[in-house]
């Protein structure tokens, strides 16, 4: 790896996603004043050698260090990168399992935008849904090892409500362990 890192833009470029896993190409591009074809070409010399990792999320290329992140961990990160899912992860790791309509009470957002998110972090496994009476329970699969990265992303997510989140989960950890 430290002769595939010899070069400076490539020693930038993995610096970069080393302290922001999850960024994408025009992220990168803005943030490191590289143009869009010499970015690629680095992360793709990157990719192929296995230093960096790749994930679609449907949205965006994210890239990972390679030797940091399984692939479960790269699915909960590309989506935690996106506000709104964000957004519902963060209150089921709060609230609790949550139905539908609690959701959607939070998020302020359609019914349709709701019901695309969800759907789309199930189909990823990382929220499980279950069926109570006439109504959908969310829960998130793995409520330690999300809470995790979102934890140790952090700083890279810049927002106030991770932030909250990390005092707030922070707080229920102490209690657990009394």
């Amino acid at each position: 790896m430290d002769e595939a890192l010899n070069l400076e833009n490539r020693r930038r470029i993995y610096q970069y996603v080393s302290k922001h896993p999850g960024a994408y190409l025009r992220e990168m591009e803005r943030e490191l004043g590289l143009q869009t074809g010499v970015l690629s070409y680095h992360l793709d010399y990157m990719e192929k050698r296995q230093i960096l990792r790749a994930q679609d999320d449907g949205y965006y290329k994210r890239y990972f260090p390679a030797d940091r992140f399984h692939l479960r961990d790269r699915k909960v990160i590309s989506v935690l990168m996106q506000p709104a899912p964000r957004k519902i992860l963060i209150f089921i790791l709060v609230h609790g399992p949550s139905t539908f309509n609690q959701l959607l009470q939070e998020m302020s957002c359609a019914k349709s935008t709701l019901s695309y998110h969800l759907g789309r972090m199930t189909k990823r496994e990382i929220l499980s849904v279950e069926k109570r009476e006439k109504e959908s329970w969310y829960d998130v699969k793995d409520a330690d090892a999300t809470a995790d990265l979102l934890i140790a992303l952090r700083e890279s997510l810049e927002c106030d409500a991770v932030d909250r989140f990390v005092e707030i989960w922070e707080e229920l950890g102490v209690t657990r362990k009394n």
